[in-house]
């Protein structure tokens, strides 16, 4: 198998079990040293500051249990020279608490050091994601 095959399958494994929602097997599979960031303004911390370590584990927690993916549909292309993987996620998203859904895209740009996930960045509609947590209030 290439590397390029290889990067592939392991986003679409990461992606299942997020999808089922289970932070656990999430986290064994991107396992330590991996980072996580949400493209956005400082007011959307601590998502859209680069977390590490015990952070990381408490952002993509968050994100799991807050966020049901369920009904996203992937796109996945990787650049194997550059080990990167971005995949292009479309579809209807939960937030759990409130039960608002709606249709959204967003991209992950996931960067990979030998085999491994090292660094998360995620394009997303950062006013649909504050104004739907209620971190911002619409006039």
């Amino acid at each position: 198998m290439t590397a390029k095959h290889d990067m592939k399958k392991f986003v679409e494994e990461i992606y299942a079990v997020r999808d089922r929602g289970d932070v656990e097997a999430t986290l064994a599979l991107i396992g330590e040293g991996c980072t996580f960031r949400m493209i956005g303004n400082t007011r959307l911390a601590p998502f859209s500051t680069e977390s590490g370590g015990h952070d990381f584990r408490q952002a993509i927690t968050q994100l799991i249990t807050v966020w049901d993916l369920s009904k996203i549909r992937t796109g996945i292309y990787v650049d194997e020279d550059e080990q990167m993987v971005f995949a292009h996620r479309e579809g209807e998203v939960r937030h759990i608490p409130s039960g608002v859904s709606f249709h959204t895209e967003f991209v992950d740009k996931i960067h990979f050091r030998d085999g491994k996930p090292i660094k998360i960045v995620e394009f997303v509609d950062t006013l649909q994601v504050a104004e739907t947590t209620k971190m911002i209030q619409v006039a």
